[in-house]
């Protein structure tokens, strides 16, 4: 899968995970020539200028605490004064689309992967109500991925 691929799984994924008092929002963004955590905050910040990572520590989490955050957004569901509820024909399709964003999330990670959380919602696209999470993945020597997504009413 490409990352123009991606884009629109995402935009999928968001339009499917609309739900009552309930939408998502999800991106990801490559930065190349990216080999320390200083140079990713150049880039993050020109990419998002209305971001502050020049004030961010990242925080070094595990590769089980990335995917819970991951798998816990998706997971979630809400109640029923806000949340998001699937035909099976929608479940089917929302299941293929979050197949196809973990994948590609793997496709980058490897023994030597870093993984970091980026504790600053400022200047990030979408608004965290329900839940929501930032990762910076160091996926090689020099190549950052940035992956958000979060939930709100």
């Amino acid at each position: 899968m490409t990352f123009e691929d991606l884009k629109t799984t995402l935009y999928r994924l968001e339009k499917i995970m609309y739900g009552h008092n309930y939408e998502v929002t999800y991106g990801m963004d490559i930065f190349e020539n990216c080999p320390t955590i200083e140079e990713f905050s150049k880039q993050l910040k020109t990419a998002y200028p209305n971001s502050r990572p020049e004030n961010v520590t990242l925080i070094p989490i595990t590769l089980n605490d990335f995917w819970e955050e991951i798998n816990f957004g998706l997971a979630y569901r809400g109640d029923n004064s806000a949340g998001l509820e699937l035909n099976k024909k929608e479940q089917e399709k929302f299941d293929n689309l979050q197949k196809e964003y973990k994948d590609f999330i793997c496709q980058h990670i490897n023994d030597t992967s870093k993984f970091y959380s980026y504790p600053d919602e400022t200047g990030i696209p979408g608004y965290p109500v329900f839940w929501d999470y930032r990762f910076a993945l160091q996926s090689s020597a020099s190549k950052f991925l940035f992956i958000y997504a979060s939930a709100s009413d």
